[in-house]
């Protein structure tokens, strides 16, 4: 079966992030509130946007 590399990866990045959190969801919530606190302007917010 064919593996795309960047899929496998981002599964890898995904599972050491949240393996360092516990895999407890309210830990990981919180370090992404922490993140967004700390670099507000990396945050896009699509609902202010106006579709043309």
């Amino acid at each position: 079966m064919y593996e795309d590399e960047i899929i496998a990866e981002v599964w890898r990045n995904r599972e050491a992030y949240v393996a360092r959190h516990g895999h407890d969801l309210k830990r990981i919530v919180a370090d992404l509130h922490r993140r967004e606190q700390e670099h507000p302007s990396k945050v896009v917010d699509r609902r202010r946007q106006k579709r043309q």
